[in-house]
Order: structure tokens, then sequence, then C-alpha cells
């Protein structure tokens, strides 16, 4: 069984996207996604990195006119992005992810 780790949507997709995912990967076994939030993570430098990149998303999507993630570099490939937030999504609707809470506080699922 996989275990469970605690990190919000965001956080996983940024874990995702920094790692060996295929672009439009889909159908993927929960083990397989676990390597690559691991895989990710210790690509950008650890949990730290990944907070720090989550952030600068939310950020962007709650201040008009901020863009903190296009300037970190976050997403440059709209279709990666995609992919990784669809398995994010999946691995917190799985139960494989203990959703951690989200910057505003609350549970995220």
């Amino acid at each position: 069984m996989t275990p469970r780790v605690e990190m919000t949507y965001t956080e996983l997709a940024v874990a995702l996207y920094a790692s060996d995912m295929p672009t439009g990967a889909h159908a993927i076994p929960v083990e397989r996604l676990a390597a690559w939030v691991e895989q990710g993570t210790a690509r950008l430098g650890g949990r730290g990195s990944v907070k720090w990149y989550a952030f600068q998303d939310y950020k962007q999507n709650i201040t008009p006119g901020d863009h903190s993630a296009d300037e970190a570099g976050l997403w440059p490939d709209l279709r990666r992005e995609d992919t990784a937030r669809a398995l994010a999504y999946r691995l917190i609707r799985r139960g494989r992810v203990a959703p951690a809470p989200s910057l505003t506080g609350t549970a995220v699922a």
C-alpha cells in the first residue's frame, strides 16, 4: 500500500509537473503517481520549494494582475499543467494522499 502523504492539491500538481510524468498521462497506477510526486519533490529541492511554488500559484489565483506563478516559471506548458492537476486530483480522490490544509486553512478535497 502506498504511504499517505500530507500535501495540498497544488503541491501535488507542482511535484508531478516537475517529475518525469509524461504529458497527457492517464490511468496510471497510484504507486507510480506517488513515485513521481517523490521524484518531483526531490527535483525541486524538497518540500519547502514545492510549497513555495504552490504559494506562487495561490497568489496568482487570488490577486488580480499578479503573475507570481508565471514569473516563477511554474507552468510554462499548459497541457502538462492540465495533466499534473488531473493526476493530483486523482490521488486525493482515491484517498492515497491525506489532504493537507490549504493555504486558506480549509481542507482540500
